[in-house]
């Protein structure tokens, strides 16, 4: 009954703002009094979710309490939700490389399905439900990870995979938070006409019934961004207020926090001091009581000293101005600290890091001297003023110099162990890809010496016995030209004549797939062609076979082959895909031939290829009746320098550039497997 008041509660609390004091206490009591671990996970679930962005303490400790239940009772899905909680809070204090950890860990519980056959229904929702709600928090927090450290191309990826989970599932709730996200990633990467798309497609989903109201603020700040990045300040300005408002009736620290930022900036860009000054101490005052120090790199406790600053000194009030540059310089320079030592815990788990980090030390040296410009202008002025600030001033200055002084030779350590750990990593890369790119050569190499020796065995034949005819032909010649034989010399003239234009139709022949090759194996110019591709998955089918029969004479497989003639051709970049499909077709011999190392006899090893013209695509089949991928690692498979084969025998880059190349045809690349049966690699590529 408990479980059960306990969901009523957490229904109708956000109708009720002014009862939220009541629904929190209720929360408390209820898990003290609760006699069993199903309702104490339940509570402490919901007192995590009910704190994510009020305070951030209190919902790390609930979520760590909801971690030990879930770990002593073995409920990953459970587990994982608290670990995604977590995740967001270390975050949000700046903790990057720990935020990471919690999300993989959280990760690998959830991806395995067997999960929701060992879940407790803590609420209405069933397990996998859950589980997928979970699995769309999981790469919405990751997105948010990414955005904080500067990765683009993945931030923008998880919020894609955050939407594509939740509206398979219809839940408004992550598919609005996504969307908005994305906004706010677009407007970042300067395409505010892409922002405005997805933050009206999540202004949308709020206004279709079920929504949570509690994540609306967030979405306002963004059509203000947006607005605002378009130069239209007075609607900027309304969407910034409407945010503010939204926020503090659903107790949503954080998204106000943010909305007074926001305001901050706003009346900073229009020199209105007195709103300013207003909106940056309220700034100030909501992050010491959420306890949110680090929302994001430009907007933390230093940010806002540096706004209250600068309004001040809109304001001419410099001794209230100086108070607030000192502590400005002293907060960013103790979280930029912080920043570079989670950074740095980060890049052992990211190799993308390295370059960001190099960007984060080049934006220091420029706050460096920003910072010391705003400390030089405000030293002139105070001595205009009086002696006294003046004094007060430059010994602040002085300082303030030292302590920069000693941060930049610890940061130009930093940096040197930085740039010898990028210029290894480089290195490794460059010989894995070089080794990749070989190995592919090789195996095509092989499979054009197959292809060309035929019509050179023809060539070859017919010129030896063309040889023999005419010197027959000599040694008639020779006779008296009674004993000549006028029949036999025709004969062999026109023999000859026969043989010479087998030899011209085959050396054609082999010029011709000369010629096919060298246009393949040509540097890719990146430019579109009209491309058979029956034509081009039926080439390099037999190039990878007959490659690997060069290297191995007793491997033998059946080829399948499926062409959809109305497939036409289709404008591709001949190489990049060529190379796709080659490292697809060597991994499904490869498949075939272990399994058949394990299975001497009533294995027959097939690779399967078709081609099918859909609306508006072209998919691609490759399959193979190998062992399978297995489940725990196919989430894995397309990840640079993952590899299941044996050292030596794999770079684990080959999937990682197919699946970059089918991306940047505007295609898609997915997997289907059935372990110790079978493998299904399916590429779908735009017609246009």
């Amino acid at each position: 009954m408990r479980a059960i008041k306990t969901a009523l509660i957490i229904l109708m609390a956000p109708l009720f703002a002014g009862a939220q004091q009541v629904y929190i206490d209720s929360l408390k009591q209820d898990l003290q009094q609760a006699t069993s671990d199903s309702e104490r996970l339940l509570l402490n679930l919901n007192l995590a979710e009910f704190y994510v962005e009020l305070s951030s303490d209190s919902a790390l400790f609930f979520a760590k309490e909801a971690v030990k239940v879930a770990r002593k009772n073995d409920q990953k899905i459970a587990e994982a939700d608290a670990l995604t909680n977590i995740a967001y809070q270390l975050m949000s204090s700046g903790k990057f490389g720990e935020s990471l950890k919690c999300l993989e860990q959280a990760f690998s519980l959830i991806n395995n399905t067997k999960t929701d056959n060992n879940s407790w229904r803590l609420d209405e929702a069933s397990p996998r439900l859950k589980r997928l709600v979970t699995l769309a928090r999981l790469h919405n927090n990751l997105g948010n990870l990414m955005a904080l450290t500067q990765n683009a191309d993945q931030e923008i990826f998880h919020y894609k995979e955050a939407v594509r989970i939740a509206e398979e599932i219809d839940n408004k709730d992550w598919s609005m938070m996504a969307n908005q996200n994305l906004g706010e990633t677009y407007l970042r990467l300067n395409q505010p006409d892409s922002a405005m798309y997805f933050a009206r497609k999540s202004e949308s989903l709020f206004t279709q019934k079920g929504s949570k109201k509690n994540i609306h603020g967030w979405l306002l700040i963004t059509l203000g961004d947006v607005y605002f990045k378009k130069n239209n300040f007075p609607l900027a300005k309304e969407y910034y207020y409407q945010a503010v408002k939204s926020s503090k009736d659903v107790h949503n620290m954080v998204s106000l926090t943010w909305g007074y930022f926001m305001l901050t900036n706003y009346f900073l860009s229009i020199k209105e001091k007195d709103s300013s000054v207003f909106y940056s101490n309220k700034t100030i005052e909501s992050l010491r009581l959420t306890g949110f120090g680090y929302l994001d790199e430009n907007k933390n406790m230093g940010t806002a000293y540096e706004n209250l600053y600068r309004s001040y000194q809109l304001a001419d009030k410099p001794d209230s101005a100086n108070k607030y540059q000192e502590l400005a310089l002293l907060t960013k320079d103790s979280l930029y600290r912080k920043r570079i030592k989670n950074l740095a815990e980060f890049q052992n788990l990211t190799f993308n890091e390295q370059l960001r980090l190099q960007n984060v030390e080049n934006e220091k040296v420029v706050y460096q001297g920003k910072m010391r410009s705003y400390a030089l202008l405000s030293g002139i002025a105070i001595c205009i003023v009086i002696a006294f600030l003046q004094y007060r001033n430059n010994r602040s200055r002085r300082k303030a110099n030292e302590l920069l002084q000693a941060q930049k030779q610890e940061i130009e350590i930093q940096k040197k162990n930085v740039e010898t750990t990028l210029t290894d990593l480089k290195s490794m890369q460059a010989q894995l890809i070089q080794s990749e790119k070989m190995a592919s050569l090789g195996e095509l190499t092989a499979g054009i010496a197959h292809e060309i020796q035929n019509p050179l065995n023809f060539v070859n034949n017919f010129s030896e016995v063309n040889k023999e005819m005419l010197e027959e032909l000599k040694a008639e010649r020779l006779k008296p030209n009674a004993e000549r034989d006028e029949d036999l010399q025709n004969d062999l003239i026109n023999d000859v004549i026969a043989n010479e234009e087998k030899i011209n139709h085959h050396g054609k022949r082999a010029d011709s797939i000369v010629k096919g090759m060298l246009q393949h194996s040509q540097t890719s110019t990146g430019k579109k062609e009209p491309t058979n591709i029956n034509a081009l998955a039926d080439e390099y089918l037999r190039l990878s076979y007959h490659g690997l029969r060069a290297k191995d004479k007793s491997f033998n497989a059946t080829l399948n082959t499926a062409y959809d003639e109305t497939v036409g051709n289709i404008h591709i970049i001949q190489q990049d895909i060529g190379r796709v499909l080659l490292n697809l077709y060597n991994n499904a011999f490869y498949a075939v031939n272990e399994k058949t190392k394990l299975l001497s006899q009533g294995y027959e090893p097939t690779v399967s290829v078709s081609t099918k013209k859909m609306a508006d695509k072209i998919q691609i089949k490759i399959t193979d009746n190998g062992g399978g991928i297995p489940q725990k690692i196919i989430d894995k498979i397309f990840q640079p320098f993952f590899t299941t084969k044996p050292t030596g025998q794999g770079t684990g880059l080959g999937l990682s550039l197919s699946y970059d190349i089918i991306k940047a045809h505007g295609g898609e690349i997915k997997v289907e497997t059935k372990e110790g049966e079978r493998s299904e690699f399916i590429i779908q590529l735009p017609i246009l």
